[in-house]
């Protein structure tokens, strides 16, 4: 119970890695897509610390 904040921040992220996707798929290159790419893998990367930090039973 003492970690919800970050599982609910990590689900709003998780939505706004998707919609780093959608921009990337829209722009087709440039800027917009590799921008989209790369706010997608932060993201990912983000969750995963997310879910590390509130698994983490030290």
């Amino acid at each position: 119970m003492k970690h919800v904040g970050n599982w609910i921040m990590g689900a709003a992220t998780a939505i706004m890695a998707v919609g780093g996707l959608f921009v990337a798929a829209n722009a087709g290159h440039g800027v917009s897509y590799y921008g989209g790419l790369l706010f997608f893998v932060f993201a990912v990367l983000f969750v995963f610390h997310l879910i590390r930090v509130s698994s983490d039973h030290n």
